[in-house]
């Protein structure tokens, strides 16, 4: 699911470290806090500052992401995927070895999606840099736009639906 030839490695890595539940989200830090009950209740989702920050609220869940989410899975395979990671995990496991463009792209996205949030969070944690869904979203969508550009597709009837879906156009032949 992460490592494929199309992948974009640092997006493809943070999706690694994503699955395998090993970010450095602040509930698994906790374990390390020998501090009081007060840092924990601090502990919060730099995102929304409503939902415990772990893996599973920050990917999706929070409203902040849902939003992002919602608006760059309607572009890909994973319009009908839920927001919950059960949900998620179900497509990675049906979709791991696909190679199926529409599939290609639902991963790129996939892998952008929790790159940008992460990013997002990590800015917002350390640097007190804050951006909106919206262009959150926005460069997920460029990202994952640019990739398409590099990739040689054929000229189907479903090449071209996906070209047109993210406003590429076709090389003119002549």
């Amino acid at each position: 699911m992460v490592w494929y030839g199309q992948c974009i490695p640092r997006h493809a890595f943070l999706l690694w470290l994503v699955l395998k539940n090993k970010l450095k989200t602040q509930d698994r830090l906790a374990v390390w806090e020998a501090g009081s009950e007060t840092n924990l209740r601090l502990m919060c989702c730099p995102l929304c500052n409503y939902g415990r920050d772990s893996r599973d609220h920050l990917f999706f869940q929070c409203s902040f992401s849902a939003k992002v989410w919602n608006i760059v899975k309607k572009r890909t395979d994973l319009r009908y995927v839920s927001g919950y990671w059960s949900s998620i995990m179900g497509w990675i496991e049906q979709n791991t070895s696909s190679k199926a463009l529409d599939h290609i792209v639902s991963k790129l996205v996939l892998a952008a999606a929790t790159y940008f949030i992460w990013k997002e969070r990590n800015n917002r944690l350390f640097s007190n840099i804050r951006s909106k869904e919206e262009m959150v979203a926005q460069y997920i969508l460029d990202t994952v736009r640019l990739r398409i550009m590099g990739f040689k597709i054929g000229r189907d009837v479903n090449s071209r639906k996906l070209l047109e879906m993210w406003e590429i156009k076709e090389d003119d032949p002549g």
